[in-house]
């Protein structure tokens, strides 16, 4: 064959195939989701992006850093965007408000968090008399403060609890000795180990307590309900993806926490993928234990949450496909 006479149907071949990829990818909704912030516990959202998962069920997405549960459930309200892996705490919330959303599944049924204190407080009685940091009253880390102050059984009137800031302003504080210890998770517990710093507690290991939802509003699924079950499909493959392939995990990881220290990116990841349920179901306790909080606890759980979707991928398989 002549090379040069050939090379314009290369060039009309890699033109047709530049023309229907393009077509492909413009016939794909394009899902705008938010997260909160940037932990281990987002590890799941990034995989779909990254792993480009999504893809393979027909959509595209594009993760959005929205810093707040609250403000994430205001963006899912005004449709800027479509979904939010969040905390479940913001969606119950803002639906006891009157917001027309619901969490359609739960990527975790645990707090990720643990009690950090400084180097010389070596026991939980240690901290009788003692300054605790935690993000802001009435949220996970006051709940988990109380969890633990209860299970210790120390009066909380012992010890003063006072709102310190985000992560990074309360591990700062932490070590500059200005509170005696806070609620952290990883990478920051890896990183305030390093430090010196004692875990005294896990707050997972007190009680259910819902932690990262993925929430949509409930005219997505009754308008959109093939597009939400493909999301949840996307959901449950990147679970699969980060209990099984740890190298891929690691990387997608380190690139989001935006570190390059191996050593805590490997610790926040075993952290996290042992939470991680393969089906991942609401576990109606740790709601009511929310709504216990939110002086709600008259309100059904069954409320806030819309399992009909995971229903349907279970009675079909879905999961047992991935293995």
């Amino acid at each position: 064959m002549n090379i040069r006479l050939a090379r314009p149907w290369i060039v009309c071949v890699a033109l047709l195939w530049a023309i229907v990829g393009s077509a492909a990818a413009a016939e794909r909704p394009l899902l705008h989701a938010s997260y909160g912030g940037v932990a281990g516990y987002q590890l799941p959202l990034w995989v779909i992006k990254e792993a480009e998962i999504n893809k393979k069920y027909g959509f595209d997405i594009e993760p959005l850093l929205i810093s707040g549960g609250a403000l994430g459930m205001q963006a899912l309200l005004a449709g800027s965007t479509q979904m939010s892996q969040n905390s479940a705490s913001a969606a119950i919330s803002a639906a006891l408000r009157g917001a027309p959303i619901t969490m359609i599944a739960m990527l975790e049924n645990r707090m990720p968090l643990q009690v950090v204190s400084r180097p010389e407080i070596k026991t939980p009685q240690q901290l009788i008399g003692k300054k605790i940091g935690i993000l802001r009253f009435g949220g996970s880390n006051d709940t988990g403060v109380q969890w633990a102050l209860r299970a210790w059984k120390i009066d909380p009137r012992q010890v003063s609890v006072l709102q310190s800031g985000s992560t990074s302003a309360r591990l700062t504080a932490l070590t500059l000795g200005q509170i005696d210890a806070t609620i952290l998770s990883y990478p920051e517990i890896y990183i305030a180990k390093k430090r010196g710093m004692n875990v005294l507690a896990d707050i997972g290991d007190f009680d259910d307590y819902p932690n990262t939802a993925v929430i949509v509003t409930r005219a997505f699924v009754e308008t959109q309900r093939s597009l939400a079950k493909n999301l949840l499909k996307s959901e449950i493959e990147s679970i699969h993806y980060i209990r099984t392939n740890k190298p891929g995990s690691l990387k997608i990881l380190g690139k989001y926490l935006k570190t390059d220290d191996a050593e805590a990116v490997d610790a926040t990841y075993e952290f996290f993928a042992r939470r991680m349920d393969p089906m991942p179901r609401a576990r109606l306790d740790g709601i009511k234990n929310i709504l216990k909080e939110m002086n709600a606890a008259q309100r059904s759980p069954a409320d806030f949450v819309d399992m009909s979707l995971l229903d349907e991928l279970e009675k079909e398989g879905f999961l047992q496909r991935l293995r």
